[in-house]
């Protein structure tokens, strides 16, 4: 089967840097995101991933833990993740105690995600060094681990000193191999493999997804670890309408908000993720049939079990992204529940 959870920048409907939000759009984009993503429940949506930005009000999600501890309230059954808490921006010791936290809050229906940034921008205007941006991102997710596995920590080394302290509150230890890591290279899909993390990549065309699965299922194997199509996450940016043709109209109608064509670096500040902002694999506009033949065809050319649908990628009207999400989770999901997936693709 493949899994089928929303992505989101969660725009607040601005256009720009410059166009600042007031507080009444503030107060309306969070109301509104609030009651659709408690919808999706209903609609059939397995999770939830949150994306972690700062400092552009395009998205207003700088803590994507705290939108999973409202949602979590609202739901039941749906599951949550981040995609990814940018751990060199994040004390870590701090957001591992948050995750023992929503481990429990939701009552273990939050799988943690981590990520390295979207580039340099957001560390650089956070007053960190880019040369610090991986060892700390590799620093942090090497204290996740460890808490994961003891509640009782030592973790030295530049930028933390913990001397057997213990974390509260402490998570299940299958909390630890529940994390979804971020990656867009074989090499990060060979790291997140000797971790035990699931994987979740983006932007890439199809056949380079797949190698970055192999490289995953290899380092996995290498390493004495199952691998089981759940584990590995493939987002895409999906709108859904009745048909092909009004899908594709209200998509032109829009404000794609991370492509070249809109003239943003938003989620594409990278030079590589930019190259490929266009990519046509990255994208799965059309109705409900259309959209679950190309999904379960690029998760079978992988071995994906789970697709990250990036729902608000363009400042649609809300009452078709809403539409959108409802065909999703009614009419393309069970397409998706249905499809069988190698696990050695």
């Amino acid at each position: 089967m493949i899994e089928t959870w929303g992505f989101y920048l969660f725009t607040s409907g601005n256009t720009g840097p410059a166009e600042r939000p007031t507080p009444t759009q503030y107060q309306e984009a969070y109301d509104r995101y609030m009651h659709l993503w408690a919808s999706c429940e209903e609609w059939g949506f397995d999770g939830l991933a949150f994306a972690e930005h700062h400092f552009d009000p395009v998205s207003i999600s700088p803590s994507a833990h705290l939108l999973v501890a409202a949602v979590a309230a609202r739901t039941k059954t749906l599951r949550f993740t981040t995609l990814g808490s940018v751990l060199a921006l994040h004390d870590a010791r701090r957001y591992v105690e948050e995750v023992g936290m929503l481990d429990y809050i939701t009552r273990g229906r939050f799988e943690p995600g981590i990520a390295p940034g979207a580039g340099d921008a957001e560390a650089i205007k956070a007053g960190l060094p880019p040369e610090e941006i991986r060892p700390r991102y590799h620093s942090g997710a090497d204290l996740l681990s460890k808490a994961a596995e003891s509640p009782i920590v030592t973790h030295q080394d530049a930028f933390t000193n913990l001397e057997e302290v213990l974390m509260v509150p402490s998570m299940r230890p299958e909390t630890g191999c529940s994390t979804w890591a971020t990656v867009m290279s074989p090499n990060s899909a060979k790291w997140a493999a000797e971790k035990g993390y699931k994987l979740c990549t983006a932007w890439l065309p199809t056949p380079i997804a797949a190698s970055v699965a192999a490289a995953y299922r290899d380092a996995a194997h290498a390493a004495g670890r199952a691998v089981d199509p759940s584990m590995l996450g493939l987002r895409r940016r999906v709108f859904v309408a009745a048909s092909d043709a009004e899908a594709q109209e209200k998509y032109e109608a829009s404000r794609d908000m991370v492509g070249v064509t809109s003239g943003r670096a938003f989620e594409t500040t990278d030079r590589a993720v930019r190259t490929m902002a266009n990519e046509p694999d990255d994208f799965a506009i059309g109705s409900p049939a259309t959209v679950a033949e190309k999904l379960v065809e690029q998760c079978r050319a992988g071995g994906y079990g789970a697709v990250m649908c990036f729902t608000d990628f363009a400042l649609f009207e809300h009452a078709d992204l809403v539409g959108s999400h409802e065909l999703i989770g009614r009419k393309v999901a069970p397409i998706l529940r249905s499809a069988t997936v190698s696990p050695a693709a």
